[in-house]
């Protein structure tokens, strides 16, 4: 409560100080560019190691860093784009009574409040490069359907869906699942009005990393005192049709992802929409390390206070993918690696000449949506292409009507609903379930893959593919998943059966399997030398010699660390491996526990984890992780601070508790009773307690 009095305080305080200063003329919000961002090196890509690139680490999550790689070359991970707003610009701007909303280091502009004679008095500094108004828009609201409470629940391929079998059924999402393909490792960012996700039986299970409220700069996209009462459904709408799960009711395609939340869409009355706050959540999901954004904004219904000169309109040539700040913006984070999905709008079709398409669905890289109906038919509703400088826009269609979607207020309320809203995140979810199975590719080679692997919609209408209506045609999840040769499930399955591990997978191909290359290579204990073991077909699934591969692993003392990758061919000579090659990394599980952990980005600091088990009778195992190449020592100490053993004492590389080989501590020769284990670096200690029990 005393936060958000603070918050409405300071939101009174600005209103108060705008009444004062503005009496006479409007306050309105602006895009203030600026010429530079001193002090700037020569180059626009960041020299590693110098100064402005060693700051600009502290902005980026590691796996930003590392779905960059994947795109752009070493020396051009960071760029000046990627450095923040010269601090005295800000300054004086705020000196001269210019109210800041948003920082926007893509552009090197940010946004404020101004007064005109405010707008001229800064438009004459020397670092300032232009001053443009941030545009608002006013958009169509989603159509309501009536949902029969009634319909029969259905089951598809162990997966109770509910009544959103017939949406995922539709994108051929059901087989992915089915072979474990669930969008395991992927990050999904979800740019809208707020979610109610926490109170909602659908979405509060989901791993949501973080969220934020670009709004009030708050970390709660819910409902808060002053929203309206609507402002949290649309985003609850679709955050639940990408990523739901409630099994009877509701899946998303990509209900095992993580999530990020970004609330930029502010709605007092009716739907309405500031460029700024949307670029402001796409740089931080960026940097954040997103993989894929869903995106259902696009307006062009502009606030009747906008001023005409900078309205983005048809006419003017405002959609050519290079125009409007959205565009540009969505069109740099594919660029850094991001498969951005976003409505097309649902502005009625035009006549294949001129254009309906919103912004940003004219970007250029990203993956624009349309809507078609469950009968194939394009949905009258879905705005077409093309853009103002020829290109086909959409890329796809989706299902976009009568749409199955949990609802607020929650926490069990469902709706049906139609949009090109509701078809991006459908078409996000399958774009995730490529990445989950393929984290290599880059965004152009999703989107490709998906339009490749289209199927075929409304072809009496539009017979020939591809067209400004329907695209390259309908998303086809699974065909996606196998345009580059084998996959694998997202997790290996283990079971403990007489004394043996048994560990399981799905290896599919389109190309089919080449059954005498699929082989697990297994390291147990401290060795890390990988042995391989041939895995065999157990059951058939959508191809011949794809399907489940099993192998019963040798016998090992219960709690032995066992570290494990899998590897198969195709009869096209494609191979791959599991984990993928990308991560560079291997799976691992306990002898006697069937939990398979995921493979892990390099860790930034050091970290010392508990030893397993624990209790532990003579033997135990003992792991750590390094952020780079140390010199480290691990030593066993009893109550009384005397070392009894030195377990390490050498220099090693930097890796995770999955990469390296556990360390064997053997106490054999000890008492029972507590002991201590203390990793040290050149740097840092950390220490930990376990208990030997005879």
């Amino acid at each position: 409560m005393i936060r958000r009095a603070v918050r409405y305080l300071f939101l009174l305080s600005v209103f108060l100080l705008l009444s004062y200063q503005l009496s006479a003329q409007p306050n309105k919000k602006y895009w203030i560019y600026f010429k530079d961002k001193k002090p700037l090196s020569t180059s626009s890509v960041l020299a590693k190691g110098n100064e402005s690139y060693q700051e600009e680490l502290k902005h980026l999550q590691s796996r930003a860093f590392i779905r960059r790689a994947k795109i752009l070359p070493t020396e051009e991970i960071l760029d000046a784009a990627d450095l923040p707003l010269y601090e005295p610009y800000i300054k004086q701007i705020q000196k001269m009574g210019g109210i800041l909303a948003v920082q926007s280091r893509w552009l090197n502009a940010a946004s404020c409040y101004l007064t005109t004679d405010q707008v001229t008095a800064i438009s004459r500094l020397n670092f300032v490069d232009k001053i443009e108004p941030v545009v608002v828009f006013r958009g169509k609201k989603l159509i309501l359907q009536d949902f029969p409470h009634t319909e029969i629940v259905q089951k598809h391929s162990g997966f109770d869906y509910g009544s959103s079998l017939a949406q995922l059924q539709m994108i051929n999402v059901p087989p992915l699942h089915t072979v474990g393909v669930t969008g395991k490792g992927i990050l999904i960012g979800m740019l809208d009005s707020g979610f109610r996700w926490r109170e909602h039986e659908a979405l509060q299970s989901r791993n949501v990393i973080a969220e934020h409220d670009f709004i009030f700069n708050d970390a709660i996209t819910a409902n808060q005192e002053g929203d309206s009462p609507s402002q949290d459904g649309h985003g609850t709408l679709t955050f639940s049709v990408v990523g739901g799960y409630k099994p009877g009711n509701l899946y998303g395609p990509a209900f095992d992802a993580d999530f990020i939340l970004g609330k930029t869409e502010y709605i007092p009355t009716e739907t309405q929409q500031e460029e700024d706050n949307w670029v402001a959540g796409l740089e931080w999901m960026e940097g954040f390390g997103v993989d894929v954004v869903s995106s259902s904004v696009g307006y062009n219904d502009f606030d009747p206070q906008g001023l005409n000169d900078y309205d983005y309109t048809w006419e003017k040539g405002s959609f050519d993918g290079r125009t409007t700040v959205s565009a540009r913006a969505a069109a740099r984070a594919a660029r850094l690696g991001v498969v951005v999905c976003t409505s097309m709008g649902n502005e009625g079709q035009g006549n294949d000449t001129v254009g309906t398409l919103l912004t940003p669905a004219d970007a250029d890289s990203i993956i624009s949506v349309g809507a078609v109906t469950f009968s194939g038919y394009s949905a009258a509703f879905s705005s077409s292409g093309p853009t103002n400088d020829g290109r086909i826009k959409p890329d796809l269609v989706a299902p976009g009507v009568k749409i199955f979607c949990a609802s607020v207020p929650g926490p069990n309320t469902y709706v049906r609903k139609d949009g090109t809203s509701l078809s991006t995140p459908l078409t996000a979810g399958a774009a995730a379930l490529v990445l989950s199975a393929r984290p290599e590719l880059t965004p152009i080679q999703v989107r490709n893959a998906l339009r490749a692997t289209a199927d075929s919609v409304d072809v009496l209408q539009h017979p020939n593919r591809p067209n400004n209506f329907i695209g390259w045609g309908l998303v086809n999840a699974f065909a996606a998943a196998l345009q580059f040769g084998p996959i694998f499930s997202n997790i290996p399955y283990v079971v403990f059966e007489n004394d043996r591990s048994v560990i399981s997978t799905c290896a599919l191909s389109k190309f089919g399997i080449c059954t005498d290359s699929v082989k697990l290579y297994l390291a147990a204990g401290s060795d890390n030398i990988f042995t391989s073991i041939p895995m065999l077909l157990d059951s058939f699934m959508f191809f011949p010699t794809s399907g489940r591969y099993r192998v019963m692993l040798p016998q090992q003392v219960l709690g032995t660390p066992m570290r494990f990758y899998i590897e198969a061919y195709d009869s096209a000579a494609n191979f791959y491996r599991s984990p993928a090659p990308i991560t560079g990394n291997v799976w691992k599980f306990y002898h006697g526990d069937t939990n398979v952990k995921l493979p892990q980005n390099l860790p930034t600091t050091i970290t010392l984890r508990q030893n397993y088990p624990n209790p532990f009778n003579a033997l135990t195992w003992i792991e750590y992780e390094l952020p780079k190449r140390d010199h480290v020592t691990l030593k066993v100490y009893n109550v009384l601070g005397q070392l009894v053993k030195t377990l390490f004492d050498d220099v090693q590389e930097a890796g995770n508790n999955i990469s390296r080989p556990p360390v064997l501590f053997d106490a054999g020769d000890l008492p029972s009773g507590i002991y201590f284990y203390r990793l040290s670096t050149s740097s840092s200690t950390a220490t930990r307690k376990m208990l030997l029990i005879r």
